[in-house]
């Protein structure tokens, strides 16, 4: 199990979590639901070890791979798209890129540019992107900061598919407030709700 103990956070004096524990499992997906500024995010960037609490601590994620799709897609404007997830992938992947992107419904973008690409198909290769970065990890974490953003209900069904066929080892936690794209997925939801 993971344990995430009394967390602390603050930004210019504003505390974004305070005394937050959690208790997350080893593998499966987890659902942080919760509105805008509620520190979903910094929760994420502390589980990946991006950011340090004020105070606190989170136990049970060492030397496990991290793949982090942030809200923003951060696409390499000077590669293609297939050029962005094969940079991913760690040495000796063998899964084409090209099954990736016709997971996805991108068959036919693989050779354009971020600039030509739609907000969605954008957030469609940044999620790909961290796929194929844990490609044959043991126990790999993925963590996904509004995933859904920008996505239409069937590109939101391909991206609930792809995480379901992850392998059974993988921690999967996402953050979102739009819950209904998550229905067809086994998922441990946890309420950030309250206010922090």
């Amino acid at each position: 199990m993971i344990q995430v103990e009394n967390l602390q956070k603050s930004y210019d004096g504003r505390r974004v979590l305070d005394r937050f524990s959690l208790t997350l499992p080893d593998s499966g997906v987890v659902c942080l639901a919760g509105a805008s500024g509620r520190g979903k995010t910094t929760l994420l960037r502390l589980l990946s070890g991006l950011e340090q609490p004020d105070s606190g601590s989170v136990e049970g994620l060492a030397g496990r791979k991290m793949a982090f799709v942030f809200q923003e897609d951060r696409l390499l404007p000077w590669v293609t798209a297939a050029q962005n997830i094969r940079l991913a992938q760690p040495p000796g992947a063998k899964r084409p890129v090209q099954d990736l992107l016709a997971l996805a419904g991108l068959d036919l973008e693989g050779k354009k540019y971020p600039d030509q690409l739609s907000g969605g198909q954008r957030r469609r290769v940044a999620f790909l992107r961290g796929i194929a970065f844990l490609e044959g990890a043991a126990d790999g974490v993925l963590l996904l900061d509004e995933p859904f953003n920008g996505l239409d209900a069937d590109a939101s069904e391909k991206i609930c598919r792809m995480i379901r066929d992850l392998p059974p080892q993988t921690l999967t936690v996402l953050v979102s407030h739009q819950l209904a794209p998550l229905n067809g997925l086994e998922a441990s939801f946890f309420s950030m709700e309250e206010p922090v």
